[in-house]
């Protein structure tokens, strides 16, 4: 199959382009030729917490001032991370298959933003401290993301809390100098800084992210802004015009527009200010220059203008904080010590909440922008919810402007969306190994598209889409194929499962996989995402491909690839993987012993063994690794298959959750 580059511009949280709206299986419909428009609305009492039990008749909803009946319904309730009932490894170990029904279920999109302004050395360990906190306390439902103004290094949404840990601590996220440093070089002026002139990076990246979020409203939609301080204008004095870089203007065309992004997406936003107390004035710094003692501006003179000067900035930094969780209902948390104790209670308040309802209104002008409210008959409570939408020209025979953009599903804009197209059912598993060829290393896809199946068997030509991007977002490689699946249904009616192999060649990295798959007999089209990490096998002294599975019923078939990750004892299940020691190195070759552990949910190995591999099992520098799972012995339940293979004192390991019936 042939791969190439590609140019188009993937939609991910830092894209300037706007999200597209979700499928229309995502939305409540009232009837024939009429779609609503959906709200998810927080109610919060006076502790901020989230005020449960609340019905339709509760709420009231305004829509340009005018009250509009509710259609649609929906009490949301966050399933809690609960560690007492759930695997012991599985917040460790995410599931290495991926579905398309993540866009459908209930959570919250989590933005991680470690902006520029965070403070270089203890503020920036703090900083991190703040973010891992918030990977740590995500539900099981929830997908974040990690955005720096600083030096643009991203990860799109995942649930894989390894790769959000990594992006954290994969740079410096600080722009700024030390308090000491800034005494001897003179302060900064951030307004002229070339690398975010005026400060409007900030407000077009948070412009970006509300946009990127704005068409999931069965989901929280929640901004963690890490950082010191935010410019909301210029504030030069009048003699210091002469000097003015000409931010003002640009900055409130910046503020205004992204005001209104947030106002439309809902989207919360807490300020943590990862300095904790901040010692203010010269007085406290070892390095401050206390001036000279003479009659006119003597020492104690400047001292006490740089603690004026100093006390008007953090109060200013701080009143710069509170303006966005003013705006959105967010918190502010600026001079604590240990900011990230704050966190599991801003996840707290976000873990029950309501999606409504209401007939869109109908307009002959286009992009007009029409205001919401919405209103709680309960006293001592809070409404957040989204303040504005904008209602595109009503279409020529439609008694309401339809909420999917203009003309059918195609496989570039279910490439396109923030979460994949469940259109019809996908499910994808991706696997890197090293290059056969000496090339570059191949990541073979696994795509179950037996949703696609036709009811009376016959064949269905299907085209998929693939494309690889960087962690940023960035496509690096793509590919096109077509496959003919023909496949019955099942006696109950559901699909069946139709596994189509697919391959990309790819460097060592983080990537994220997009496969969109459609029917040009029918026009139906999904899309599917997961992740995969490459590792670099020509190198490293010992490395391990990924796992793949495959399984035979009866026993006696020919065992098949699957996506499945639950089996039912008559089935034989093996599992597979391949052991390099540098395919492109020189040095001989030398013994690898694997351990193979099987864990139940308790963390109890309920298998332990060794697997030798003898220098005489490697052929060009790989050796094959081939397990039988004994799922007609265990218990129904979840297990965790886990592989550590050791070479002198290096060791590589690679984990496969699975469930038993």
């Amino acid at each position: 199959m042939r791969v190439r580059r590609v140019g188009p511009t993937l939609l991910l949280i830092l894209s300037s382009a706007g999200v597209l709206a979700q499928d229309p299986i995502d939305k409540p419909q009232f009837r024939a030729g009429v779609e609503l428009i959906q709200l998810d609305v927080a109610v919060l009492d006076d502790d901020r917490q989230p005020v449960r039990g609340l019905s339709a008749s509760d709420f009231t909803v305004l829509d340009n001032g005018v009250a509009r009946p509710i259609r649609a319904f929906t009490p949301i309730e966050l399933a809690a991370r609960t560690r007492s009932t759930e695997a012991v490894w599985a917040a460790d170990v995410p599931p290495d298959v991926a579905t398309n029904q993540v866009g459908l279920q209930d959570g919250r999109l989590v933005i991680i933003l470690m902006d520029r302004s965070i403070p270089a050395h203890e503020a920036t360990l703090s900083a991190k401290k703040i973010a891992a906190a918030a990977v740590d306390a995500l539900g099981p439902g929830d997908l974040a993301a990690v955005v720096s103004t600083s030096n643009g290094a991203v990860q799109n949404l995942t649930a894989d809390r390894e790769r959000l840990l990594r992006a954290i601590n994969s740079g410096d996220p600080s722009t700024g100098i030390t308090p000491a440093a800034e005494q001897i070089m003179g302060k900064q002026d951030p307004l002229s800084d070339g690398r975010c002139l005026c400060g409007l990076c900030v407000l077009e990246t948070i412009h970006r992210v509300a946009d990127a979020v704005q068409d999931t409203p069965r989901r929280r939609k929640v901004l963690f802004f890490i950082g010191a301080n935010v410019i909301w204008q210029s504030a030069r004095p009048v003699a210091a015009a002469g000097a003015d870089t000409g931010c003002e203007r640009p900055l409130k065309d910046a503020r205004n527009a992204m005001f209104a992004a947030v106002d439309r997406a809902n989207l919360t936003v807490h300020s943590i200010d990862p300095q904790g107390l901040v010692n203010i004035g010269p007085q406290t710094q070892t390095s401050g220059r206390g001036g000279f003692d003479r009659p006119v501006d003597s020492g104690p003179t400047q001292r006490l203008r740089q603690q004026q000067t100093d006390t008007t900035s953090s109060l200013t930094n701080r009143q710069n904080l509170q303006v966005l969780p003013a705006r959105t209902g967010g918190r502010t948390i600026v001079g604590m010590n240990n900011p990230e104790q704050a966190v599991p209670a801003i996840f707290q308040e976000s873990e029950a909440y309501y999606v409504l309802g209401i007939e869109r209104g109908t307009s002959g002008r286009p992009e007009e922008r029409r205001s919401v409210e919405v209103k709680v008959a309960r006293r001592g409570v809070r409404v957040y919810a989204q303040r504005h939408y904008v209602l595109p020209p009503a279409q020529p025979g439609v008694g309401v402007v339809p909420q999917v953009p203009p003309g059918p599903e195609t496989a570039q804009t279910a490439l396109n969306r923030l979460l994949p197209s469940a259109g019809r059912r996908l499910s994808l598993a991706t696997t890197a190994f090293a290059n056969p060829d000496v090339g570059k290393p191949v990541v073979r896809l696994n795509v179950d598209a037996g949703a696609f199946a036709r009811e009376d068997a016959t064949a269905a030509p299907l085209d998929f889409e693939i494309l690889a991007v960087d962690r940023t977002g960035r496509p690096m490689a793509s590919a096109r194929q077509r496959s003919t699946i023909t496949a019955p249904r099942l006696a109950s009616g559901g699909p069946v499962e139709v596994n189509v192999q697919s391959h990309l060649e790819l460097d060592p990295g983080d990537y994220e996989i997009r496969v969109a798959v459609s029917d040009p007999g029918t026009g139906a089209v999904a899309s599917v995402f997961s992740e995969v990490t490459v590792p670099a096998f020509d190198s490293a002294p010992l490395s391990l491909s990924g796992v793949t599975v495959d399984v035979a019923y009866p026993p006696s078939a020919t065992p098949v690839a699957t996506t499945r990750r639950v089996f039912r004892r008559g089935e034989q299940v093996r599992a597979l993987m391949q052991i390099y020691q540098g395919t492109q190195r020189t040095e001989p070759i030398a013994p690898v012993s694997v351990r193979v552990q099987i864990l139940d949910a308790k963390g109890t190995a309920v298998r332990d063994q060794s697997m030798p591999f003898s220098d005489m099992t490697f052929s060009n520098r790989r050796a094959d690794c081939v397990m039988t799972l004994p799922v007609a012995n265990l218990p129904s339940g979840e297990y965790l298959l886990k592989l550590e293979a050791s070479l002198d004192r290096r060791t590589a390991g690679r984990a496969l959750r699975f469930t038993v019936e």
